[in-house]
């Protein structure tokens, strides 16, 4: 679990929605029969926090069992730090759900902003300078995440850094507040109080908890300036490069906090369907018979997966 949080903090703070106008798509045999077009689908189902549509656009329908197993896998599995990490889940779900939540994080958040402005002041810029140096220096030491993811990472945490560079960005208590009612919000409509509850949904249910999730941490993102849904729609995608009849490199691009992101991205076909290179090799079996990893989340503006 600590490996994909680490990735899908370092791909992007947030995963990305146009939720004002929902539609129930129909079932997808499998991803465009173009390369552009199956990566602006993936840009899409995240920016409806439509996840079970982005599942089955992110594999080949041979590795879509493999995906769901993978996801099982990711939440039912028990670890050292299983029993703690449960009662931290069960104290934050019920202060978040609490009837007087919004007013309560609030008077809490109060004097931690106000001793933020009081120690940091002039030193800010400074501070926000050295979390941008440790954050790209754990991305180029990662071994988890692929050069692309990194290429991606790193335009992420450079756009974050100028935008940043704006303390009352951080301490403004209406954008605290707008955050706080936006978590616990989500919190309600999740109505998922334990992490057991959450280990015994069913694929489908998860998935569609996980959009709840997705639209709340994007509402967090846009109470403080950061439009997650505007990147998406605005996302580009160019073949730059074609390797045989089956493989293409395409360029991504999407504007971020008056920045432009850009990375490469490797695309192959399968079964007249474009899927992202490292999405069908991370759920491949392994030839020693392991569990397959799972898959990344295709790279979108600055977001962090369900």
């Amino acid at each position: 679990m600590a490996r994909a949080c680490l990735r899908g903090a370092l791909l992007a703070l947030v995963l990305l929605a146009l939720a004002a106008c929902r539609r129930e798509p129909e079932p997808l045999p499998g991803a465009p029969g173009e390369p552009v077009a199956a990566m602006l689908a993936l840009a899409e189902a995240l920016r409806e926090d439509d996840l079970a549509r982005y599942a089955r656009l992110n594999v080949p329908p041979a590795l879509q069992a493999a995906q769901e197993a993978a996801w099982r896998a990711h939440w039912q599995a028990a670890d050292e730090e299983g029993a703690e990490r449960a009662a931290r889940y069960a104290e934050w779900m019920a202060e978040l759900t609490a009837e007087d939540a919004e007013t309560a994080l609030m008077a809490r958040a109060e004097p931690r902003l106000a001793q933020l402005e009081r120690e940091l002041g002039p030193r800010w810029t400074v501070g926000v300078a050295m979390l941008a140096s440790f954050a790209q220096a754990a991305i180029a030491a990662s071994e988890e995440l692929s050069e692309p993811d990194k290429a991606h990472a790193r335009g992420v945490v450079e756009a974050l850094a100028k935008w940043a560079g704006e303390q009352a960005a951080f301490t403004d208590r209406e954008r605290a507040r707008a955050a706080i009612a936006a978590m616990v919000r989500t919190a309600r409509a999740l109505d998922l109080p334990r992490l057991e509850a959450v280990q015994a949904l069913d694929y489908e249910t998860l998935l569609a908890k996980g959009g709840i999730a997705l639209r709340g941490a994007k509402d967090v993102a846009l109470a403080y300036g950061i439009d997650l849904d505007a990147s998406l729609s605005a996302l580009q995608a160019e073949v730059i490069r074609l390797e045989g009849e089956d493989r293409a490199v395409l360029r991504v691009r999407y504007p971020l906090l008056g920045e432009t992101v850009s990375f490469e991205q490797v695309m192959v076909r399968i079964d007249d369907g474009w899927y992202r290179e490292e999405a069908v090799q991370a759920l491949s079996a392994p030839a020693d018979g392991a569990a397959p990893a799972i898959a990344s989340p295709a790279p979108a503006p600055a977001g962090a997966t369900p």
